[in-house]
């Protein structure tokens, strides 16, 4: 397989382990106000990114994802301000063309919101693919980032994350749901009921309990049924290239904790030590018992090991590894 094949073979289907728990309700038009709300941000290339604000105390986090994230890291609001957004193409953000998917490009989208928001300093949280975002953004922008946490990232080269195979994920695959979706597709069923059918088919690979239940609610969003998801992925695949963010990891001044599911069968647990052993002060804290959706699956597990860390200490169990 040649490199950008595996980049699309990775890269796809190494993204579609962001999708969790959609928002529903009427979006408001917004103002650059740090307080409880949802609107729009608007970017200077076209189109908008959708958020949401939970919680109006202390420091700003940032979490790209609401689509995915908005609820299951809810309790962060607590102690802080939280501010969830969707990337241009996902969640309830608008739809853009293919040169729009590119890194460098939603960096800069991230940065905008930054500025929208009036933000000195902010918290940042990236789940899955999302750590690549972050991690990109905080090697380009070091004196805006707070602190930086990463959960269960893709591995900050191509090589490491495409090698990684187990053989969990054919064994946990839902042979009767795979047959179901491609009967869907067949008949002209519709985009939800199949996104909901690859998501109880291959669920188990995001899990550390097979028989963990997760609703796949996310499917009712249009940017996030499964071909929706798919076409954004090769977009990002078609102008991102081979990736490889180990200098980027290496440029990194926040403290920088990464946490990894113990149990997962979709990023490579060596990604997550190579992000904690190239960025300069990161710890890395193994999570018991979960797997890729962490945070969907122990909320409570996750959330305690957060609110640690933005409470500026290190979580029990956070190692730090040779540099």
């Amino acid at each position: 397989m040649d490199r950008t094949s595996r980049w699309h073979t990775a890269g796809r289907l190494g993204a579609l382990a962001l999708l969790a728990a959609a928002w529903t309700g009427a979006a408001a038009q917004g103002a650059p106000a740090a307080g409880p709300g949802q609107g729009w941000v608007p970017l200077p290339s076209g189109g908008r990114l959708y958020y949401q604000v939970a919680g109006t105390a202390g420091d700003t986090i940032v979490v790209p994802g609401a689509v995915f994230w908005s609820s299951a890291l809810a309790p962060l609001a607590r102690e802080h301000t939280v501010i969830f957004y969707d990337l241009l193409g996902r969640g309830r953000s608008d739809t853009a063309a293919a040169s729009r998917i590119a890194l460098d490009s939603i960096v800069a989208d991230l940065e905008t919101l930054r500025g929208f928001f009036r933000l000195g300093k902010m918290g940042l949280v990236g789940v899955s693919v999302n750590g690549l975002v972050v991690a990109s953004y905080v090697a380009a922008h070091p004196d805006r980032v707070a602190r930086v946490a990463l959960l269960n990232p893709l591995a900050p080269t191509a090589d490491v994350q495409s090698s990684y195979n187990p053989p969990e994920r054919a064994a946990r695959t839902d042979s009767a749901a795979q047959r179901e979706m491609a009967r869907l597709r067949e008949t002209g069923g519709s985009r939800e009921a199949i996104c909901r059918q690859f998501w109880k088919a291959s669920m188990g690979w995001f899990v550390g309990d097979p028989k963990t239940a997760i609703d796949a609610a996310w499917c009712s969003v249009p940017n996030e049924t499964a071909d929706a998801a798919l076409m954004w992925l090769g977009y990002l695949g078609s102008t991102s290239g081979f990736w490889d963010l180990t200098a980027a990891a290496r440029a990194v001044t926040a403290p920088t904790l990464v946490m990894h599911g113990a149990r997962d069968y979709w990023a490579n647990p060596e990604g997550a030590r190579a992000w904690a052993a190239a960025i300069p002060g990161a710890r890395l804290l193994t999570l018991a018992g979960v797997g890729h959706f962490a945070a969907l699956e122990a909320p409570e597990l996750v959330n305690a090991a957060l609110a640690e860390f933005f409470a500026g200490r290190w979580p029990p169990g956070a190692e730090a590894l040779p540099h």
